[in-house]
């Protein structure tokens, strides 16, 4: 007996030494602007977005004992994010921070100014940098690609692989709001294919009949329909739109699809392409989530068991009723009702198309294609299934069908500047023209007498020149000023071409360490870095290059008093 009971007591403590803190990392009332599994463009959010008040610095605590494993800074992306390896196992991310913790800034302080780099990526030996459970590690802020002030928090397992946070936490957020359906639809499949088909959605009426219950009209159809749901989840307290938990389907009460979003792997990211229907997305904005699993689609998050979750609709005098529960991670659901009815159809999803320049794309293929001035390479699997898409060359400008179909992979474009002299050569980039007719900077990598370019989106390329330096302006200060009391310097930079590309900054010749913003064109240098020390004049120097290698620079003194 006695040796049973010391069984359980060690089987108890090793379960609870197993598990993080049951605390989120920050000491606030945790709302959330964005869940684990919702969906991004081409990935799935693999953490969840806590809101910090509408304001940076507010203290981020470890959420368990372990060991610094990675610190990274971009300027997109992360911005400031730092790894922690738990001694469970378990890793967390802290994402968008201002700044680091007093110890592990100083760390970071030092690799930057020995590299004169902002950017860094560095992998610290295990228990270098040891982290107790609730230590301060850093404050919350707004770097990398935030459009707001907010902690990104990540949990994963003991293979990388993400969690959903809220799975492991001792109290839930408070969220009683059933997901908000906007939107259903349905598209006929080719019976002698799984692969969906080249037709867009067509939606469905639907009427609200409780806060948590809709019905549509009825369907009148016959073979196989596929259907989609637009519909993302609410919390209390905040507008923000989130992602849902689980999706169910039923037929006459048969469940045929059941989606689990609370677990998914990095290799997974981009297959989100297979499950979110692409066309809609970019063409309308609307975000239209498949009921059904198309045969190329390798995701994990479906009970496979049950099929792939089209619905066949055959001739008979009843109506069948397909059922949809869209449940978010506290449970709340909402139902909509279809009912169905057979009528017979045409099925015209094999229509053929009149557009010229169609290509089929085999993914088991690659294809080298060459045009006017331009060629195009397209490597194996580089599209999710077959594909017919429109290749043509017009004007200068490459066409490669519309932005409409995903890419698994990229594919490469090489575009000729025979129409360019020698000196304007080495200023050209090729650019993406985007549907507002605005332009983006793709590449300026020269092979002969073309651009190379690597490419993950479909769409119109061609050839821009950018012969114009960058902007630089001080903010707040002018020559010669004493600027004693400022804790920072700011800099506006802009690059109306082809963007801004690297900068450096010096304070008396010494290398400044100058945090760019990228969603701002701002750079700051923290006068805590105490560059110079012992003289009340301060000679600025910065300098700006764009993509193709135009410099401006701009030089400036300004004076602050020696503090002893």
């Amino acid at each position: 007996m006695r040796y049973y009971l010391l069984t359980i007591f060690f089987l108890f403590n090793s379960i609870i030494y197993s598990q993080n803190s049951g605390d989120y990392p920050l000491e606030i009332p945790i709302i959330l602007s964005g869940t684990f599994g919702e969906l991004r463009p081409n990935h799935f959010h693999a953490g969840i977005d806590i809101k910090t008040k509408g304001s940076e610095g507010l203290k981020v605590y470890s959420i368990g004992d372990g060991y610094v494993s990675r610190i990274q800074i971009t300027h997109g992306g992360y911005g400031k994010a730092l790894y922690i390896k738990h001694d469970n196992g378990q890793s967390s991310v802290y994402a968008h921070l201002q700044k680091f913790s007093p110890k592990i800034e100083k760390i970071v302080k030092e690799i930057q100014y020995s590299n004169e780099s902002y950017t860094l990526r560095v992998y610290p030996k295990k228990n270098d940098i040891r982290i107790s459970e609730k230590e301060l590690i850093g404050f919350s802020g707004n770097t990398g690609r935030s459009f707001g002030p907010h902690l990104h928090y990540e949990l994963r397992d003991e293979m990388d692989r993400p969690l959903n946070p809220m799975t492991f936490k001792n109290y839930p957020v408070s969220d009683t709001i059933p997901p908000v359906v906007s939107g259903l639809y349905y598209k006929k499949i080719p019976e002698n294919s799984i692969s969906g088909s080249n037709s867009s959605f067509k939606k469905l009426n639907i009427k609200k009949l409780s806060d948590n219950l809709f019905i549509s009209d009825t369907l009148k159809a016959s073979g196989l329909i596929g259907f989609g749901v637009n519909s993302y989840d609410r919390m209390n307290g905040t507008w923000n739109k989130m992602g849902l938990s689980n999706i169910e389907a039923n037929i006459d009460g048969d469940k045929i699809f059941d989606m689990d979003l609370n677990s998914f792997s990095y290799d997974e990211w981009r297959h989100i392409n297979t499950f979110v229907d692409y066309a809609s997305y970019k063409n309308k904005k609307i975000k239209i989530q498949k009921l059904y699993i198309e045969e190329y689609n390798p995701l994990n998050m479906y009970d496979r068991t049950l099929g792939d979750g089209i619905v066949k609709i055959i001739k008979k005098s009843e109506l069948d009723l397909y059922s949809i529960k869209l449940f978010d991670f506290n449970k709340n659901y909402s139902e909509i009702l279809v009912p169905i009815q057979w009528k017979e159809q045409n099925d015209l999803s094999n229509k053929k198309s009149n557009l010229l320049n169609m290509i089929d794309i085999d993914t088991d293929s690659t294809y080298n294609l060459s045009f006017g001035n331009s060629v195009v390479s397209i490597e194996k699997n580089s599209f999710y299934t077959d594909k017919k898409i429109q290749i043509f060359e017009e004007k200068n400008i490459l066409n490669i069908d519309k932005d409409s179909i995903p890419l698994l992979k990229g594919i490469t474009i090489k575009l000729n500047t025979n129409r360019y002299n020698d000196s304007l050569i080495d200023k050209s980039y090729i650019a993406r023209i985007e549907e507002n007719k605005k332009s983006s900077f793709v590449s300026n990598k020269k092979e002969n007498n073309r651009i190379v370019a690597k490419i993950n989106n479909l769409g119109n390329y061609t050839v821009k020149v950018d012969s114009i330096a960058p902007e630089i302006s001080l903010i707040n200060m002018s020559e010669n000023q004493w600027i004693s009391n400022r804790s920072k310097l700011m800099i506006k930079i802009n690059d109306n071409g082809s963007g801004v590309d690297t900068y450096r900054g010096t304070i008396n010749d010494k290398w400044i360490l100058l945090e760019y913003n990228p969603m701002k064109g701002i750079l700051t240098y923290d006068f805590n870095d105490n560059i110079n020390k012992t003289d009340s004049k301060n000679i600025l120097e910065v300098e700006i290059k764009d993509n193709v290698g135009n410099i401006k620079k701009l030089k400036t003194a300004f004076y602050r008093q020696i503090k002893e």
